[in-house]
């Protein structure tokens, strides 16, 4: 059996150091990418539900205000304002609850660098 020289063992740890070194670098890497990745992927789902919201609270607010032109323009008897009082006063509530979650949605923040309580 022969023993390797003390030149080889340093060619060695050198190697197996900078292996080690290169393991934690792709390791650290690998971490940045994922979470970066995350945040990516919060923010446009954060970004599709407020066009989301946004489009529910739009249409709905603009079906309630015409229904609601349409009572007041017939007339508040009996038929009409049943015909088209309802729709415009669940339009209008809809939409004020989509526009109430458009404004939750954008206000609400994703921050991966702030350490949590």
């Amino acid at each position: 059996m022969t023993t390797p020289s003390p030149r080889e063992e340093g060619r060695g740890n050198i190697f197996g150091s900078l292996k080690n070194k290169l393991a934690e670098v792709l390791g650290a890497s690998r971490t940045r990418i994922d979470l970066f990745q995350a945040d990516v992927e919060h923010r446009l789902f954060r970004m599709l539900a407020m066009l989301i919201w946004g489009a529910i609270a739009f249409a709905c607010l603009s079906l309630g205000l015409l229904f609601a032109v349409l009572t007041i323009i017939f007339g508040f008897h009996l038929p009409p304002k049943y015909a088209f009082g309802i729709p415009a006063v669940l339009f209008l509530a809809v939409g004020l609850i989509g526009a109430i979650m458009f404004r939750v949605k954008k206000a609400s923040k994703f921050d991966t660098t702030k350490p949590k309580h």
